[in-house]
């Protein structure tokens, strides 16, 4: 059985503007991120972006859903130096209008494999809503 993780935040900020800072995947709204090398289409499935962070950890992530019309994109870890006791995630990011009042909803979920430790999910859920808020901030200011 896997376990899932959910965090998600409301922007007061059109859908469109907070698609466009979330489709490209390259995260530079957060600051744990150094820099992030993409592929030619960050579209494509099956493309690998290369995430450095600042405490230097350097992970590649392959891109195995991308949905314009849902506003949506999925991506795994394949691969992290140093190593991490993930063997298996995949990680979603949903971008939702909120028509009301002209705001955007974001999902970020992850479903781990039922072998992960808590302390993975745990670590997840954090950085989610540390990266969560700051795409907040940058959208806002």
């Amino acid at each position: 059985m896997s376990t899932q993780n959910v965090e998600s935040c409301v922007i007061n900020a059109p859908v469109d503007k907070v698609w466009d800072a979330l489709r490209k995947q390259d995260f530079e709204f957060w600051s744990l991120v150094k820099s992030v090398e993409l592929p030619s289409s960050t579209s494509e499935v099956g493309g690998v972006r290369t995430t450095t962070f600042t405490d230097g950890t350097v992970q590649k992530h392959r891109l195995t859903e991308y949905s314009e019309l849902k506003r949506a994109f999925t991506y795994e870890l394949i691969e992290s130096d140093p190593s991490v006791t993930t063997l298996s995630a995949q990680h979603s990011i949903r971008v939702y209008p909120v028509t009301a009042n002209n705001t955007t909803f974001v999902q970020w979920r992850s479903t781990f494999s039922a072998t992960d430790s808590l302390a993975s999910v745990s670590d997840s859920k954090y950085k989610k809503l540390d990266a969560l808020g700051e795409l907040v901030k940058t959208l806002t200011h």
